[in-house]
Parts: structure tokens; sequence; C-alpha cells
């Protein structure tokens, strides 16, 4: 629907009148409208609906709709220029000028570094911009100011442009992003430090390029090349037993020798500017020869004493070989090479827990022990890193020394011995000999033996035979205890190490864990399983290739029926046209599980149909003959969906002729009593079965379901504890919400559906609630593999391609107590009043309309008529359990009633409830309702009670998804109008509606009448409205049909 024009001409007395064009569907509707106050006072519009209802068409809402839009433009306060924004406008023009002279000059201007030599290592780079000529940049800061804003800058008389990065050339960009990025606001300099960290950055910039080079007033051109050239030294005898050592200079290409004006250092790499050349030297060569061209300083000439020349010759020297071209006169270097370190490890163990280790370290004939022997001779020329690396693996592993202090000790750390055997050993062994004793040779690490597990299934139950090669049941026991405290290892009785790891005998430790095996079962080498487990148990091996499994043909048949069985179940033929797709697939699911003898919650979303799946579900066992051989089914609900429950079993499964069990304790007792053996469908409520349980408890059922399970969520109840204490075949619970709180209302609901299958309730805290309220997110994921199967949730959003965009349904509630008592009486009264007249209505006609209004009235809550009642409302604890269902499921409601006084009474409950909420009547002022709209589809308040007569027209709510009618409206036209309010453009989900029904009611009758007798509604709701004369037949009709029906 699209506003094509809209025009608006203002009235005195704040009336205006509205004409527009509205497009719907290809069609052009002509729309005028006489608004005032923010309400439609008039109305008319050229399409077909435009006159056949009292309620104003779509075409006429959707023009409001967008007037309102107007005119709250139009009331807002005018907004004043922010001075940013003026900033924003100047450098954006700038910046398009500036663009449009780029356009002009693009690539037209160069950037020409020169580098400056001051001293022997500090470099200055000072910048020209090139056009026709080459000018001195003399301001970097105010250069690179203009860059940033494209602004016109001059050099000197003849140069002058926008300085756009667009202007300068291409192999200039680079080099302008780093003086961008590099140059201080303060430096009003026209030069750049190049310290060591900005040296690697620039150098790599300019590579293959030529710069010029000044230094004392005098000028070079300098090729800038990647090479690693060679240190030339000369190394001759000095002295009586001494060696000097000169520095002569590089050799670059062709042995051509040169000599370096400056050696400059970066941060990774090396810089030598020779004669014309700009040397850039890698990484490796700065790393080998930067350390010794630093130290060399101007003399470029050092000595070293005949003592100290063997650790000269392999500290520095040695290194130096691949990058220098060593000349030697009167010496051989080869002669002070030193002796090499030499280690042994002797290991011994003496004990259990305990390990001796004599390290001895020798260069050449000089043996020392390194814990020991502090002062050894200064001569010895001593590999310190080689002992660096000896000393820290020593005291990685051992903590004590021997008395003597020639051996080193580890005792009592077991942990530490582990660790030692698994891979010390072998470290030591990389640095010297390992010699090992032979009570040392007995301690070892075992890798795990590959377990193997025999699974079989018969008569309900897993058979499973676990085979670990060869442990025994203790050291079985020990390992998986081990495995529990997350132990890298386990030490068996022989004194050997077992390493754990994520291995199989890991996952049989796990499975021995979830699965609850005790270690009985362990002991007798059998162990049984209740079928359930079978799905948990096959997906964990198949994850894990570390463990042969067995699995033997009923057991193969049993997975095969699970995973195929949904696709071979199909529903009812007359069922087929009324079940969408993904509530066939629910119908399948719960047939796969109960064929197989599991039980499971369907958690679909709200609004999704859990109950017709259920339905389809009871259709199928019940169907022909197996209706006499199958047990009675057991439907627990709440007390408000009782009728709701038989309502749809009689409209899509009418053969199955639901029996409620109601009324008082006798009329109960008698229901259950007259029973036939087989085939009925139980509805009862929550309450009522709790009195009742005694009775169910000596019966059999084929079903037992259980609606709004969370009523069952905590264990401790009585509701709970009764709905466990009966036997059923198959049991399913169905809820939205199946953990609100905490992790034990799913245990509590699976302890009903499968007692033992989330084990005791203090197992499950103490092995699950606790580590995932912790963040254990393994535990987790654990929990979820385990319950997935046995869970069938679907939102709205997952099957939203096959929901209609509106849902509609009637929700029964019936009467109890001194609330039907009330209704009885005054429906009598009226009954009574019209029989004992004749002919039309006179003088009575006020009289009789008040009592059908107080009929209406108690069919809502009884304190709309009567201030001194103080009994239930059962439409009211329906409605609070629609209300607190939608919340819990993320929905936005919209609640609406005809009573004013009807929504004061729901106000109360909910400040009782603590439910958040937004009122709307006709008393809301039109500044109010507007902001109780904004703050609604702003999502403070999840609930928004309005009523029909206020919020029937000029609101867009399309933030609610739920819509709630509490009592109907006689005008259907005028209810389908504030569902309207929420199912219309922009709305983008699924909308469901509710209407509150009292069961055996004139509301009841009423909601008859609309569907099957339209000629009939149509009079009584012009009569209602007050249009035409209510005749004495037409009320005694509505009042009869209750009896019909």
């Amino acid at each position: 629907m699209k506003i094509i024009e809209m025009h608006t001409d203002r009235f005195w007395k704040g009336e205006a009148g509205i004409r527009g064009l509205v497009e719907d569907k290809g069609h052009t509707w002509r729309v005028n409208l006489q608004v005032k106050e923010g309400r439609i006072r008039d109305y008319s519009c050229t399409c077909p609906e435009g006159n056949s209802y009292k309620g104003v068409c779509a075409h006429g809402e959707a023009l409001f709709a967008y007037y309102e839009t107007c005119v709250k433009q139009q009331e807002q306060p005018p907004v004043q220029t922010s001075p940013e924004v003026w900033s924003m406008i100047r450098q954006y023009t700038n910046g398009q000028v500036a663009g449009l002279m780029a356009g002009e000059e693009q690539g037209q201007v160069g950037l020409v570094p020169e580098m400056i030599l001051a001293g022997r290592d500090t470099l200055k780079i000072s910048w020209q911009v090139e056009g026709e000529k080459c000018l001195k940049i003399r301001d970097l800061s105010a250069f690179c100011d203009n860059v940033r804003h494209e602004r016109y800058g001059e050099y000197g008389k003849t140069m002058g442009f926008y300085h756009s990065p667009l202007c300068f050339r291409e192999d200039s960009r680079e080099l302008l992003r780093f003086l961008l990025e590099f140059v201080d606001e303060e430096n009003h300099s026209g030069e750049l430090v190049l310290k060591a960290p900005l040296r690697d950055r620039f150098f790599g910039l300019v590579q293959g390029r030529t710069l010029k080079l000044w230094s004392w007033n005098q000028g070079w051109n300098l090729s800038v090349v990647n090479q690693d050239p060679k240190l030339k030294i000369l190394v001759r005898r000095c002295g009586r037993d001494g060696v000097e050592v000169l520095f002569q200079g590089f050799l670059a290409e062709e042995e051509e020798e040169t000599a370096a004006r400056a050696i400059l250092p970066g941060e990774e790499q090396l810089y030598l500017i020779c004669e014309d050349r700009l040397i850039c030297c890698s990484r490796q060569f700065r790393r080998v020869a930067g350390p010794f061209l630093k130290a060399m300083g101007p003399s470029r000439k050092v000595t070293a004493s005949g003592r100290d020349l063997p650790l000269f010759y392999t500290r520095v020297l040695k290194p130096l070989e691949g990058a220098a071209k060593m000349i030697r006169e009167d010496v051989r270097l080869e002669d002070y090479e030193p002796d090499p370190l030499q280690a042994v490890f002797r290991f011994d163990s003496p004990g259990k827990n305990q390990v001796v280790m004599e390290p001895i370290l020798s260069y050449g004939d000089f043996h020392f022990h390194p814990v020991e022997d502090e002062n050894l001779p200064r001569a010895l020329c001593r590999d310190v890193p080689g002992e660096f690396r000896i000393s820290r693996l020593i005291s990685r592993y051992f903590r004590y020394k021997s008395q003597d202090g020639l051996r080193v000790i580890l005792r009592d750390d077991e942990e530490a011995l582990y660790e030692l055997l698994r891979e010390g050993m072998a470290q030591f062994g990389r640095l010297g000999q390992v010699e090992v004793s032979e009570r040392m040779k007995e301690l070892k690490v075992l890798h795990p033996p590959i377990p193997s597990i025999q699974m079989g299934y018969e008569h309900g139950w897993l058979d499973l035979k676990v085979d670990t090669e060869g442990l025994s049941l203790s050291e079985l026991e020990g390992v998986f205890a081990a495995y529990e405290s997350r132990k890298k290892y386990y030490r068996l009785k022989s004194g050997e190490f077992l390493a754990l790891g994520e291995d199989g005998l890991k996952v049989v430790s796990e499975l021995v864990r979830d699965l609850g095996i005790t270690k009985k079962e362990l002991r007798q080498g059998q162990i049984h399983l209740p079928a359930y487990r079978s799905l948990y148990l096959d997906s964990v091996l198949r994850k894990n290739g570390e463990i042969r499994c067995i699995r033997d043909r009923n057991f193969r048949q049993l997975l095969l029926n699970l995973d195929e069985g949904e696709r071979e179940w199909e529903v009812q033929e007359e069922l087929k046209p009324v079940l969408r797709d993904y509530q066939k697939e629910g119908f399948a699911w719960l047939k796969t599980l109960d064929q197989n003898g599991f039980g499971g919650i369907l958690a679909d979303d709200m609004g999704l149909g859990k109950t017709i799946q259920i339905i389809a579900l009871l259709a199928d066992t019940y169907r022909g003959e197996e209706k006499e051989k199958a047990g009675h089914t057991l439907i627990i609900c709440p007390a408000s969906l009782v009728y709701n429950w038989e309502q749809e079993i009689l409209r899509f499964a009418p053969d199955l002729k639901p029996v409620l069990i109601l009324g008082n304790g006798s009329a109960r007792k008698e229901l259950l009593e007259k029973l036939p053996d087989k085939g009925r469908i139980l509805i009862t409520s929550y309450e009522l079965f709790r009195r009742d349980g005694a009775r169910y408890g000596k019966m059999n059922f084929r079903y037992q379901i259980v609606d709004e399970a969370q009523y069952i969520k905590n264990a401790a109840t009585q509701s709970a504890r009764a709905v466990k204490g009966v036997a059923a075949r198959t049991r399913f619970a169905l809820t939205g919400t199946p953990v609100e709180n905490r992790l034990e209302e799913l245990w509590s609901i699976f302890d009903f559906l499968m007692p033992g299958f989330l084990f005791t309730g203090r197992k499950f805290h103490q092995d699950y609630e606790i580590p995932i309220h912790r963040g254990e997110q393994e535990v987790l994921e654990r929990l979820r593999a385990m319950t997935a199967p046995f869970i069938l949730r679907r939102l709205k959003t997952d099957v939203l391609r096959e929901l209609p965009p509106k849902v509609e349904q009637v929700i029964y509630t019936g009467l109890e107590g001194e609330q039907k008592k009330l209704y009885t009486a005054w429906a009598k009264r009226l009954k009574d009043r019209l029989g004992n007249g004749e002919g039309e209505l006179g003088e009575e006609r006020f009289g009789i309309l008040a009592d059908l209004l107080r009929l209406r009235q108690i069919c809502c809550d009884p304190r709309l008529g009567f201030e001194n009642y103080d009994g239930p409302s059962a439409k009211l604890e329906t409605c609070i359990h629609l209300v607190r269902q939608g919340i819990e499921g993320g929905h936005r409601i919209l609640l609406f009633s005809q009573f004013t006084s009807m929504l004061e009474l729901i106000e109360k409950r909910f400040c009782q409830e603590k439910i958040a909420y937004l009122k709307l009547t006709g008393e809301t002022s039109k500044e109010e309702r507007a902001k109780l709209v904004r703050r609604f589809s702003e999502g403070t308040e999840p609930v928004f009670l309005i009523s029909l007569k206020a919020g029937g027209t000029g609101l867009n709510l399309t933030a609610a998804d739920l819509v709630i009618h509490y009592d109907p409206w006689w005008n259907v036209a005028a209810q389908n109008q504030a569902t309207d309010r929420t199912h219309r453009i922009g709305q983008e989900r699924q909308v469901t509606v509710y209407q509150l029904i009292a069961k055996d009611t004139v509301e009841e009758n009423m909601l008859t009448l609309q569907q099957s007798k339209e000629k009939l509604a149509r009079e009584v709701i012009s009569a209602y409205d007050g249009e035409n004369r209510l005749s004495r037949k037409m009320l005694l009709s509505l009042l009869e049909a209750r009896e019909e029906s």
C-alpha cells in the first residue's frame, strides 16, 4: 500500500480536511478524511469496502497514519546548524574545488627528498616540491596541514597549487603519506630528523632511487641499493703473545675496497653510505656485523692478549667469518679454537619416587661438576650459552642437591618425575650423553591402551561390555579418577606411568561418568543401560576413532529406527490438509519416540500448534480397531486450557471423544468409575488432578501428557510429585520454556518423562548445574548432546515461510464455583423475564439490555458488576497465563477490552505479578497517547492495555506480535480494526490473535451465531449498537443457543 499524494485543508477549532490517493494492489482509491484532536471524525473511500462496515477501511487508516507522521514532523522545534557542520561544509567544498583543480594538475607535482649528514650518524631529510622546477618546503607542518585540508599553497612567485593528494605523482604519494604520518605539528622547519625507528621505513620507500646527500656544504648523488658487503678485517700478531685486529673498510662488488662515510643503524637493518651508494644491508648482516662495527670506533683497531684470544675468536671473529674477508698475518686463528663443551648425565632411581642424576661437564681433559664447581680457571674458554642451557634444564626437574654437591635429586614429586620421563630425558639427550641404571630403566611412560566396547540391545535395555586390554578393575577405576581430576598421567602398581590424553580411554571414562555406570557394574563386566541412552552413546563413540566399537544387529536396528522413523510416519488423511510441514515433522518425531519407548519435550514457540501435533499423534494411535485396544490417555493442563483442549480435539479429531474430569469430588469420582476399559482421552487440570491423584494412581495409561510443563518444574511441589506417580507407557511434556530460571527445572521435567535419564537430583546438581553455572562450556555441550534427541523446539523465525501473516485462535475458559452459580442465576433471570413478555420490547428494553450487559461482565470478572464478590475469575487467570507465556517467549502484547473497569482489574493483577505495562483509554490525552505509542514501540514495556474504542483506530503498533481480546465485541469489524493496530503495513513478524471466550455462556453463543447465522448476528450487532430495535425473539435465540451447543 502506497500514499501517492496528500492535500490538507485546515479549518477553525483544530479541524482538518485530508484528501489523498492511496495505491493498493494495482488499484488507486480516493480517500477523504475529517480529523480533529488526533481522531478521524468522518471519512469516505472509493474502495468497495469503504462503506460496508462502520469502521475506517485500511486505505483510510494508511492515509491517516501518513498524515499523523507529517504533523509530528512539523511540530518538531527548528534545528540550529552546528558549527561543526559549517566546518565540514567548508572542508568538503575545498576538497571538491581541489578535486577539480587536481583534474587539471593531476600527477604534476613531485616530492623530492634530500639527505643531510650532520656528524658521524645524524641524518636529516629536507624536502622539495617539483613542478617545472624544484622549490624547497620551508615549513613541513604547514605543508602537511595544507594537504590534510586540501588547501591552496604557494612556493615562491612561480608555483602554487591545491594540495590534493591527486596532484602528486604516483611515485611521490607513499612519501607524502610518510610525511603526513611522521611530521610533528611543531615542526615548522623544512627538515625531518631521521632517527633509527624511521630509517627502515624511509629507506624502504626510496629503494632503487637516486638521492642527493649533503655534508659539509658538498653534495653527492647516491644510488639506493640492497646489498650485504663484506667486511675487510686484518688480524696480525702484536707484541709478545697478542694480536691486533684492524677494520679496513668494506668490499663491494668485484672485491673493490671502499670506505664508509657513515654507518647508520635502523631498528632492524643497517645502512652504509659508501662513495656514490647508499647500501641497505639485511637484518642478518646487522645481527652479525652490527656489534663489531659499533664497537670498533673511529680508530678502527683493537688488540687482544694471548690469554683472551680463544674467547675473542670463538665469540666474535668466528661468527664474522661468513660476513668478512679475514686476512691473517703470522697468525693461525685455528690454533686458538677452544675445546667444545661435552656433557654426561648419569641417572639412577634408588626409590619409588626418587631420581638421582650426576651431571659431568668437560672441556677437553678438564672435567667439572656444574652443581658444585663454581671457581673455574679464568683461562678456560667456556661455552657460556651451552652451560646456561644445561643449568636451566637441571633446575626445571631437580630441586635438591646431594651432601657432596656432585648430584641433583628429584624426590617426592610424582608429577615432576612423570614430566622428566615423558620429555625431560629426551631433552637431556639433546644436550649430552645420557646413562641410566637398571633401576632407572624400570621407570617408563606407557601409551594408553585402545579400549573396545561391545553394544547390544534386547527387551528395551542396552548391554555393554568394555575391554581395556589388561588393565585390572582397580587400576581402571584409578585411571577414571585421574581423568576426572584432569591429571596428565596415572601411576600403575608396577611403578610405570600411564599417559592420559585425548584418547579412547578418556572417552570411556567420560561415558562411565555421564551414564552413571557404577563400580559394581564395572566389576561384573556386564553393564545394563536404558535404551534412551543409545543415541547419546552412539553419538559420542562415532566422534572418537580410538575406540573399537562392536554393535550387534539389534542395536543397529534401534539406531536405524530412530534415524529413519521420522521419515516413515505420515499423519492421517483427514489431518494432512490441516497440518503444516513443520507440524507433520513434529508428529513424526513424537511417533518415533513413542514407538521406541521414549518420551520427549515438545518445546515449540508459542503459537506454533503444539496441541494439534499431539492430537495428530492420538488420532493415529486410536484409529480404527486400535482405539479399543489402547489404554486411556491422560492430559493434564492448567484449568484455563481444559476446555480449549476439548474444543481442539472435537474440531480436528472428533472420533477421539474427550472426557473432561471436572466438577465436584463426587462428580469426578463417578466420571472415572464409569469409564470404559480402553480408548478414552481424559482431560483435567493440575489442581483437580492433585486432589484425585490416588484414583489415577490405580490406572495404567497409554499416554500421559502434561501441557505447560513448567507447572512441574519444581520437583518438590505436590503437582510434580502427583504427576510423576501415574503409570503410563509413554509420556510427553509441552512447554515453550523448558528452562525459565534454573537447570533443575529441566531435570524435573525429564524426571517425569524418563525417570533416571538425568540421574538423581543431587548428581545432576553436582555434575551439571554447578559446573554450567560456573561457565564450563564442555559440561553444557555434554548436557545438550544428551538431551537434544528428546527435545523438539522450533521458533517462529525457523518456520516463518510456512506461517500465515496472522493466526487466530479461540481460547475457551470454563466458569466454576461462585462465578458459575452467579452466571446461571442471572441467565435464568433474563430468560424468565423474556419468556414472560409478549411482542416487541417496550419499556423493559433498557432493563433487559442491562441484564445482558451484566451477564457479559460476569463472564469477564464478576467484580465488574458485584463489588462484594471476592471469588476467582476463570478468564482473568487464563489471561494472566497467556501474558506470562508470551513475555517468556519474547513477544510484545496488545490486550484489548471494551470495559475500562476490566482493564483496571487487570492492572491490579499485573502489579501483583510484577508485569510491566502501558495503558490507553478514552480519557488519555492526545499528547499522552503519542508518548505511550512511542514508549511501546521503543520496547520499554511488553504489554499495552487498550480500551477497544480508544485504540480501535488511529494507532500504529507494529512492535506487537501477539493480540489478546479479553472480551468479544459484538461488532466483529471493530474487533478486527483493533487487531489491525499491529497487523498492518510495517509488520515483519507473524501476528497471533487470541480471543478469550467463556464456555457455555452468552459469549460462546454469540461467537457461534457470528459464524453460522450471519444475518441474525448482524441484526443483533445493529441493535446493540443502538441503530435498530432489539427483539425479544433475537435475545431468546441468543440464550437458547447455549442449550443447543
